[in-house]
């Protein structure tokens, strides 16, 4: 809890030093994005493809230079591994709760990321903000197999218990961008939609893998992941030729 929290911090005041200096700036905007990625390499082999909802702010300088930061968070239903309990299960593959019922157990895919990203801008018309936009962000990535026991009363599946199946690994995350963002001439509406690929050097963060009864290698390995996004732009801040107001 006390990592969010700071994290969220981080955050806020990232985006009040970036309000401060946006009056020197072309533009300023908040975005609201929705990415559909598909994980690749060994990340695959535990995850199916998964979705990811966040928002970022960035500001662009006269010479079409972006900065920015942008946080997300990652969701999934597909979970690869069907022998993620064998150990704890029935002949039948059943998990046995306290009561003596069948334990009915959902898992997911969870995850958070969060970047400081920079780039360059290539727009059509000097007095247009519309155009592609190539950016590299630097920051952090977290995943890891969500396991939902619904409340229900089942000892081999504690809180405690979940850590050496859930395999949560987090690291250094880095993530290519190219966008095209069309801005409407009146303001009504300004939309984007783009490709990334993010890579990340994760390493597990539990100490024993209880499906295979031994401890976790140190070692880390990448993460990588190709994402189709889309997003709608909230502006704060234009300075060009186009005529835009808020009523």
């Amino acid at each position: 809890m006390k990592i969010q929290k700071i994290k969220i911090l981080i955050f806020i005041f990232t985006i009040l030093y970036l309000n401060v200096t946006a009056q020197e700036y072309k533009q300023a905007a908040f975005t609201f994005n929705y990415n559909y990625q598909i994980p690749i390499g060994k990340l695959s082999t535990t995850f199916g493809h998964n979705s990811a909802i966040g928002a970022s702010y960035f500001l662009e300088n006269k010479n079409n230079i972006i900065l920015g930061i942008e946080s997300n968070y990652l969701f999934g239903s597909n979970i690869k591994d069907s022998n993620i309990f064998e150990n704890i299960t029935t002949s039948t593959g059943a998990i046995i709760a306290a009561n003596g019922q069948y334990a009915n157990i959902n898992l997911m895919q969870r995850g958070f990321d969060a970047y400081i990203f920079g780039g360059y801008t290539l727009h059509f018309s000097k007095d247009k903000l519309s155009g592609i936009y190539l950016s590299q962000g630097l920051g952090y990535l977290e995943h890891k197999i969500f396991i939902d026991t619904k409340n229900q009363n089942i000892p081999q599946l504690n809180e405690d218990m979940k850590e050496g199946y859930d395999r949560f690994s987090n690291g250094i995350s880095a993530k290519s961008s190219i966008d095209y963002k069309y801005y409407h001439h009146k303001g009504r509406f300004q939309v984007s939609i783009g490709l990334n690929y993010t890579f990340a050097y994760t390493k597990n963060q539990r100490i024993y893998n209880f499906q295979n009864n031994e401890y976790y290698s140190n070692k880390r390995e990448w993460t990588k992941l190709i994402g189709l996004k889309a997003e709608i732009i909230i502006p704060i801040q234009r300075k060009n030729q186009e005529e835009f107001f808020y009523y």
